[in-house]
């Protein structure tokens, strides 16, 4: 079945919420299959990001805490319902669907629909309330650590030196530029990230399209680029009033969990009336260091970077994702998502 007018309201209320998940790049990296009475969520590659990547499991996970918020509100039985990383089948999330009592009215906005990447600039201060109050979203072994103070300059500093070696990467280079949108048509407006969500500073744009060519990134770079172009990207993280860590082991079910803790904590802070910015860049790179996917000239500088945050959170941890919080300047666009008929899969 692939026509969203079709689907069960209560089944179409599921998918929207998991639809609704954030991904990196908005790559929105799932498909649904509804049989009639079991819906099965599978991993479904859309951009660079291939299938069994990090980002690719966060999005899962982050998926997956949206679809069990929504089961909630349904009150359908959690217990039938199977999560975790994906096997042989693709399949992240399976379970029976019944008919519930009520389905929440169109004027209750749900949590997860208000939940958005706000880029703009926060304002410093915050509720000192607000730590303790994210402290509790665990998820299996996956905890939260919140940064503040001379811990968000440390944090900051991690983030500006991975920006360095992200900005030296050819596959994370083409992989973004291949997200960007920069029209308005329906599908560049609900695919892949455009630019309007991004906060640029006049020009931006055109930077934006001069670095996403990987000769001139090289050009630029052979005049050290990258260190202000990371210079530029730690900015806004620096000057961030609450920094979240999500941190725990470094396997694919603990990278599942953490899409879960990361989006658990992320509806928390929208409950809370403040907003939010992922930091995926240190994550990445501490995972591209473990596929010896790391540009020769810059693994030394990884690999000190890595012994730093081993350091802070132990060899049994890794960090899965940083997340700026507090109260932006303003409003920004909000990234749009495919319609439940292209989510379908086929």
């Amino acid at each position: 079945m692939s026509a969203s007018n079709k689907l069960p309201p209560e089944v179409a209320f599921l998918l929207e919420a998991a639809g609704s998940a954030p991904s990196a790049d908005n790559s929105q990296p799932w498909c649904f299959e509804w049989d009639g009475q079991t819906l099965t969520a599978r991993v479904h590659r859309r951009g660079g990001f291939p299938e069994d990547y990090h980002a690719t499991t966060l999005a899962l996970g982050a998926a997956t805490e949206n679809l069990a918020w929504a089961i909630q509100s349904l009150g359908l039985d959690m217990a039938s319902w199977f999560f975790g990383p994906p096997g042989a089948d693709g399949a992240f999330a399976q379970g029976r669907v019944t008919k519930p009592s009520t389905i929440p009215a169109g004027n209750d906005v749900p949590l997860w629909k208000q939940r958005h990447t706000n880029r703009l600039p926060y304002r410093p201060e915050i509720d000192s309330e607000v730590a303790d109050k994210l402290t509790t979203c665990r998820v299996g072994k996956v905890e939260v650590r919140v940064i503040a103070g001379a811990g968000i300059r440390q944090a900051a500093d991690w983030v500006r030196q991975a920006s360095e070696v992200r900005f030296q990467t050819r596959e994370v280079n083409e992989w973004f530029a291949a997200s960007l949108r920069y029209g308005d048509s329906p599908q560049d407006l609900v695919s892949g990230l455009h630019v309007d969500t991004l906060a640029l500073p006049p020009g931006g744009v055109g930077l934006l399209k001069l670095m996403s060519d990987w000769g001139r990134l090289q050009w630029l770079n052979r005049l050290r680029a990258y260190k202000l172009f990371a210079a530029i990207e730690a900015a806004n993280f620096r000057k961030a009033p609450l920094v979240v860590a999500i941190i725990g082991p470094a396997d694919r079910a603990a990278a599942f969990d953490a899409g879960r803790c990361l989006q658990r904590v992320w509806l928390r802070v929208t409950e809370l009336g403040l907003s939010a910015q992922p930091y995926y860049v240190v994550a990445d790179l501490l995972n591209r260091l473990e596929s010896n996917s790391v540009p020769t000239q810059c693994v030394t500088q990884s690999s000190v970077l890595q012994e730093r945050i081993r350091a802070e959170y132990g060899h049994e941890n890794t960090l899965h994702c940083l997340l700026r919080v507090g109260t932006p300047v303003g409003e920004i666009q909000v990234s749009g998502r495919l319609p439940l008929n292209e989510i379908m899969c086929t």
